[in-house]
């Protein structure tokens, strides 16, 4: 048993944080004790301690509620050897430590700070884009250019040497490093009127435009025909490279905003995943349901009836996500996984880790039983926001850093995407990530 001894001030925020890294991530078993000094004192079986500065959730007056985030800045590193050298981004304190037989101690309030990423409160202000999402810009991630970073994942990996080198016999929870291979299914048609029209226009004369009419007609006498009802494809794929896909689907009715499919349609689809053993079915939420109990509710129990299987996975439509409310409502609906957290803009690290954890909701400040798998990369986020950059560099160190702590690596890569002429102009970059 390690025990951890803090002040009252924040305690439900502390407790939640401590319980994630310690319990959840590192598989230790803890219990709390009550002092009076702003630090975290982490004692461990032999008496040896660890002390950490409590500074960003120190403050006396306990809010009622988290209106605003004001966040500092400037950072700094905290450059610190024990067996291997650990570099420790740091808000709140200074690069200061001292380490002897008996204790190891520093001045970066790395528990604060590690709270305030998982706990997205930095989204509390207004950063907000037309579809009210966070925005990258101006993000923590963005100020203090750490988006390439799982900051918090630095913080666990210095905690378990420290814990290690002061108490030598102590053992952890064993992480290994997967990708999750997931796929919102925003459409399953390529071959409407309106493509068609669009491909008379600009492929005329071209080697692939009576292709494209055949295609068409093909789509005209069986559905499944069509480019993007690709799931067979898309399993056979995945089962090449040992992976597991999880298609998210939307919900919707006819006339109801965002539709674009109706779920009669999708049931082929549905029978060909279930009938693979290996796959999964979630669901995708609309626009209409990422801040709104009823609109999630209704569309998570259609999906359920119309594929006879629970639904444990979700991602929100666009990525959109309120702090406030979308955690609670999925947690309130029994989905089970997120992987909606990412950013849409900008491959990386919006939460600073690359493990599932459980996560906090910050009105009710209560712990939740839904697990956030962040977002890490979408196709989206490189061949639309980013196409005209070269970031093979920032990939590399992403996919190096989630390796380098056997997290796991959430790659969204929609199912229009796996259409032919697509997937081979982009079939290289899809092999590099899933092959890290």
């Amino acid at each position: 048993m390690i025990k951890i001894k803090t002040n009252n001030n924040h305690s439900k925020e502390k407790r939640y944080i401590l319980s994630v890294i310690f319990s959840d991530i590192l598989g230790l078993k803890i219990s709390y004790e009550t002092g009076y000094e702003s630090i975290y004192e982490i004692k461990l079986p032999n008496n040896k301690k660890i002390i950490l500065p409590d500074i960003f959730l120190s403050t006396k007056s306990e809010q009622k509620e988290w209106k605003k985030y004001d966040y500092p800045k400037l950072s700094f590193n905290t450059s610190i050897k024990i067996k291997n050298n650990h570099s420790l981004f740091g808000m709140y304190g200074n690069k200061e430590y001292k380490i002897s037989d008996e204790s190891i101690k520093i001045n970066n309030d790395i528990m604060g700070t590690a709270f305030i990423f998982l706990s997205r409160i930095e989204e509390l202000n207004s950063n907000h884009d037309k579809l009210n999402r966070y925005q990258y810009e101006n993000s923590l991630s963005h100020r203090f250019d750490i988006i390439t970073r799982p900051v918090v994942n630095e913080y666990i990996d210095f905690i378990k040497e420290s814990i290690r080198s002061l108490y030598p016999e102590i053992k952890f929870k064993k992480h290994r490093f997967n990708i999750l291979l997931s796929h919102d299914i925003d459409t399953i048609k390529k071959w409407t009127f309106k493509h068609l029209i669009k491909h008379s226009l600009f492929n005329f004369g071209k080697s692939n435009f009576f292709k494209g009419y055949l295609e068409f007609f093909k789509t005209r006498l069986n559905f499944t025909n069509d480019p993007y009802y690709n799931f067979d494809s898309i399993m056979n794929l995945s089962n090449n490279y040992g992976l597991r896909s999880t298609f998210l689907f939307m919900a919707l009715k006819k006339n109801e905003f965002d539709f674009r499919y109706s779920l009669k349609n999708a049931i082929t689809g549905f029978q060909q995943i279930k009938s693979s053993k290996k796959h999964r079915i979630g669901i995708h939420l609309s626009r209409i349901a990422y801040n709104n109990y009823d609109n999630a509710s209704r569309e998570i129990k259609r999906l359920k009836k119309n594929t006879s299987t629970d639904i444990e996975y979700s991602r929100q439509h666009y990525l959109m996500f309120d702090i406030k409310s979308t955690w609670s409502i999925l947690n309130d609906n029994n989905i089970k996984y997120d992987l909606s957290l990412g950013y849409p803009e900008m491959p990386g690290f919006r939460c600073g880790i690359c493990y599932p954890f459980r996560v906090f909701d910050i009105s009710k400040k209560i712990k939740l039983d839904l697990i956030e798998i962040p977002l890490i990369i979408m196709d989206v986020s490189i061949l639309d926001y980013l196409k005209n950059i070269n970031i093979e560099n920032h990939l590399n160190t992403i996919l190096q850093n989630t390796k380098r702590y056997n997290g796991t690596l959430n790659v969204l890569w929609h199912n229009d995407q796996f259409e032919n002429s697509k997937f081979l102009k982009n079939k290289t970059l899809f092999e590099k990530i899933i092959n890290a």
